[in-house]
């Protein structure tokens, strides 16, 4: 009965001191590591608990990942529309200070309007990364072409005394799907790298052709939180950038007009003047103009067809303004969420160093003894058997 008894309390106290290595194991980790445990086992009760936080926080991680990619092009729009109408308000002065009689006048226009289209150019096709922010939705495709080739703007016809410039056409999609007869408004401004194209009526553009030009008007709609979305972006086709560009072909095709005679001055005079109005256009914006019938009864009033509102350079830059504010208070309210999650899995996953420690040195300690009591134990066993 004594060796049993003794092979017992041998057993009981092995299995002490395997649990005892065990709960120094884990101590271990939590010392070495600042975390309760190294699975979800761990955590018992407070696992699922944890998941969902963890779910919880990789979702606003997300939304700020996003968020902050997002604003990274919404300020590439500030700064390059600054630089548009920094560029519009040079030209507008250039214009008002415009005098034929002046022998460097022309020169200077022409010098300014050489620049002035290839910044507008330049600041059109501005990239991030490798997407194209005014393309609209065609990321891949640089949306406007080279300025100075586009046409020098016709007179109206019959000519009128003073000459008159015709005015801007405003090119807006959608496109007839198939364009098989020409169009009174072309679905893309003349600047437009897909314009040929899809203003064209002989080839008629395809649908898939159509259908790619329709994304240059397409915005960014982005989702920033839970059920809330904001959308940003400006095109390159927009009418504002059309006014601003038709004022540079007016000022353009002004510097080159022959003023020997005085047809010649009065036509240079006109193109200065449409210039004029078109960039005080794109500075300013312009109203809605609703559509009115002609009538033949006294007195007379000619049709005049609806032109829709025109914003100003400033006005698509507060718009883009108005993005950026939504996009910084979602990460502001995502990061103050963050923190707070990550407060509530920090009170699940942390433990307090100093108790483990202490924790640890005394679970040290008992096993010591435990090693004391095998020892023994195994040393009065093998005296035994001796005898």
């Amino acid at each position: 009965m004594s060796a049993i008894s003794s092979l017992s309390s041998f057993l009981q106290n092995l299995s002490l001191v395997q649990t005892s290595q065990n709960n120094i194991a884990k101590l271990t980790y939590q010392v070495d590591t600042g975390l309760k445990s190294e699975d979800l086992q761990g955590y018992g009760i407070q696992a699922n608990q944890l998941l969902n936080l963890q779910s919880a926080q990789t979702t606003e991680q997300n939304y700020v990942s996003n968020n902050t990619q997002s604003q990274t092009i919404v300020s590439a729009y500030d700064t390059t529309l600054g630089q548009i109408k920094s560029d519009a308000t040079t030209l507008s002065a250039s214009l008002d200070a415009f005098t034929v009689t002046d022998p460097d006048a022309v020169t200077n226009l022409q010098a300014l309007v050489s620049s002035l289209q290839v910044d507008v150019s330049a600041t059109l096709n501005t990239q991030v990364g490798d997407r194209y922010i005014y393309g609209g939705t065609r990321y891949s495709t640089a949306p406007v072409g080279d300025l100075s080739q586009l046409p020098a703007p016709t007179f109206v016809t019959p000519a009128t005394t003073p000459p008159t410039v015709t005015p801007l056409t405003v090119a807006l999609l959608p496109a007839p799907n198939p364009q098989t007869t020409p169009t009174a408004t072309p679905a893309l401004p003349p600047y437009d790298a897909q314009a040929a194209v899809v203003n064209s009526t002989s080839p008629a553009p395809t649908a898939a052709e159509v259908a790619t030009a329709t994304q240059s008007y397409a915005t960014q709609t982005t989702a920033i939180a839970n059920n809330q979305t904001t959308t940003y972006g400006v095109s390159s086709n927009n009418p504002t950038f059309q006014h601003l560009i038709y004022a540079l072909q007016c000022a353009q095709a002004a510097a080159s007009t022959d003023t020997s005679t005085a047809a010649g001055v009065a036509n240079q005079a006109a193109l200065i003047k449409q210039a004029t109005s078109e960039v005080s256009i794109a500075l300013n914006g312009s109203p809605a103009v609703a559509a009115v019938p002609a009538s033949a009864g006294p007195p007379a009033v000619a049709a005049v067809s609806a032109v829709a509102q025109v914003d100003s350079l400033q006005s698509l830059q507060d718009q883009n303004g108005t993005a950026d504010l939504a996009l910084t208070n979602a990460n502001t309210v995502h990061n103050q969420t963050l923190a707070t999650l990550q407060s509530q899995i920090t009170t699940i996953t942390q433990v307090d160093p100093a108790t483990v420690a202490a924790e640890l040195s005394a679970a040290q300690t008992q096993l010591e003894g435990s090693y004391k009591v095998v020892s023994s134990v195994l040393s009065d066993t093998l005296l035994n058997y001796l005898k």
